[in-house]
């Protein structure tokens, strides 16, 4: 990695990081071409703070220009990064603090880098202060690595355990960086666009450091600000004349939330006819929102063909398959009866099988567990002696799909798999039909299967829902029944307080501590004054966090259209 930050340096002066606050004022701008300096200058810092090559720091990876270049400098010291997810506001102080000291604790990494945002926490480890802000070494020149030497540590999402930690070579990391760069081939002269947290390795990888590899300018911004502009973020790729971006299925979803509302006027200024290749990962693929995306989008000039879905994991750095840019989306039914949709080949250096539940190798169009061997695959977790690998070595991923015609399919997680009747499913079948009602919270849905009975956990929009109790469940034991086939019983429906779904850092439902919560009876339904309460304080954090640039985008957005009203006026 440090050999592609040492060639940034003769990059074209007008290419560089982008860091955007929010998708109204200027971006912070950083040239490529300082990268080595600014590198080599935090490294100095920490090795004057006494951080010795092979430390093991904790660092919540904060989307920053000094956090990234805390990252690089540490690499360039020699000591080993544990990226972890930061502090948010929303975030119990109490459990993550435990979540810290235990990564210090399994991992020997006493200290962590102190972030903004652990600006106030008591921690139980010694923090490392952060380099002056924008500081260089002229001239700098990085050291070379050797292939085998740990770049950093990332963790696997978490969804059933502790997260796990996966050491990723600096031979591994190349690799992966390389696989991603050939197989989109974007070029220097190509804008990128990503708010995916970099903690986690679709954001880190697929975002930030695929774009340094290749030298193209990267628009970087934080997560809540697609959460509180997604049309701010359409308006970004339309002005900055942006080639392609990397998002999980939520934002497809939670973008359809805006789009619905747009005033017409606000579509036609968009123009998205430059991009091309959107990586499309992470998490199950919901695929009559993905075609409702395009056509919605269809009147911008947004392209068929632009989504990749793609698959991928922490284990191996990240990229293992994807559909090629410009291939059409292709959806198929699965051996369980359900729709499916294509993640592209396998990359050609990985080798790729799968495997039925007595352990057979199975055939075209034949569900089992995906098993892989090659590319980038790491040897072991982190200090965990236990090969990653059987001794054939291949990896079970956990993950459930299919080939066919040389494509992967996934069709979810084996511990995300129900049974019913003898036929298999997965929660996300279901969720996603639960999810289709209006008055269902997008992502706000869990279904769990206990003592043979299907439950359904979701968390509703508007305090109505609950008047009519009876009639409301009725209507998702309806939706799953057309889309998946499936009978529930009403009772079975829960409506919920807002907050008791778990999730990872990377946004993914933990179903075993749901599931483990329902049984001991710690999941509290919701009346519709608790709905009122919640939806006010849910309210009145947006008015604080987003007030001020609410209007600044409103201003934005009249300013442009009396530009267009006073452009037809002058009759050009």
């Amino acid at each position: 990695m440090l050999g592609i930050i040492q060639r940034l340096e003769s990059a074209d002066p007008r290419r560089g990081l982008f860091l955007y606050d929010d998708f109204v004022a200027p971006p912070t701008f950083v040239p490529y071409r300082e990268f080595p300096a600014r590198v080599a200058a935090c490294a100095d810092h920490f090795r004057a703070q006494g951080v010795q090559p092979g430390d093991r720091i904790v660092l919540p990876f904060e989307t920053s220009a000094s956090v990234i270049f805390s990252f690089l400098g540490l690499m360039e010291l020699g000591a080993l990064c544990l990226s972890v997810k930061p502090y948010i506001l929303s975030t119990p102080k109490g459990p993550y603090r435990e979540f810290l000291a235990r990564v210090s604790e399994r991992y020997g990494a006493p200290k962590v880098l102190d972030t903004p945002s652990l600006s106030g926490l008591e921690l139980p480890l010694t923090r490392l202060p952060m380099p002056p802000e924008g500081v260089k070494r002229p001239g700098a020149r990085l050291r070379e690595v050797v292939p085998e030497e740990l770049a950093f540590v990332q963790f696997s999402s978490g969804s059933t355990s502790f997260p796990k930690g996966v050491p990723i070579t600096q031979q591994n990391l190349l690799a992966n960086l390389r696989m991603i760069a050939q197989h989109d081939r974007r070029t220097p002269e190509d804008r990128v666009t990503s708010w995916l947290p970099l903690y986690h390795d679709m954001g880190l990888i697929g975002g930030l450091l695929s774009c340094f590899t290749v030298g193209n300018d990267l628009l970087l911004s934080q997560p809540a600000t697609f959460l509180m502009d997604p049309l701010g973020w359409f308006e970004q790729m339309s002005a900055e004349k942006v080639m392609g971006s990397v998002i999980p299925n939520f934002a497809i979803d939670y973008a359809l939330k805006t789009l619905k509302d747009l005033d017409p006027e606000d579509l036609k200024r968009l123009d998205l006819s430059r991009v091309r290749s959107i990586y499309l990962g992470s998490e199950p693929i919901n695929i009559p929102n993905i075609q409702h995306f395009l056509q919605v989008l269809a009147p911008c000039g947004l392209r068929r063909d632009v989504f990749m879905p793609c698959y991928g994991m922490a284990e191996t750095v990240l990229l293992v398959a994807s559909t090629a840019p410009g291939q059409d989306l292709r959806v198929v039914t699965a051996p369980n009866g359900q729709p499916a949709i294509s993640v592209g080949r396998p990359l050609s250096e990985f080798e790729v099988r799968l495997r039925s539940e007595d352990k057979r190798v199975c055939g075209e169009g034949e569900m089992g567990e995906v098993e892989l061997r090659g590319g980038s695959l790491a040897p072991s977790y982190f200090q965990d002696d236990r090969p990653l690998c059987g001794e054939d070595g291949f990896y079970a991923t956990g993950d459930l799909g299919f080939q066919m015609g040389g494509e992967l399919f996934i069709t979810g997680r084996i511990n995300d798999r129900i049974k019913v009747n003898g036929q298999s499913f997965f929660s996300a079948d279901f969720e996603q039909a639960v999810e289709r009602l209006p008055f269902i919270r997008p992502g706000r849905s869990a279904v769990i299967q206990v003592q043979g009975r299907l439950v359904v956990l979701a968390e509703v929009n508007h305090p109505s829902v609950l008047e009519r109790l009876d009639d409301s469940r009725k209507q998702v034991c309806q939706s799953v029944l057309e889309t998946v086939g499936v009978t529930l019983a009403d009772k079975d429906v829960l409506f919920i307080r807002y907050g008791q779904l778990q999730k990872t850092s990377s946004g993914k439902l933990q179903r075993r501590a749901i599931t483990e919560a329902y049984e001991q009876g710690r999941v509290r339904t919701v009346t519709p004054m608790e709905l009122r309460a919640d939806l006010l304080r849910m309210r009145a954090q947006r008015l604080v966090w987003g007030s001020v640039l609410v209007a600044r985008q409103r201003g934005r957005r009249w300013m442009a259209r009396l530009r267009t009203k006073g452009s037809r006026s002058d009759g050009t």
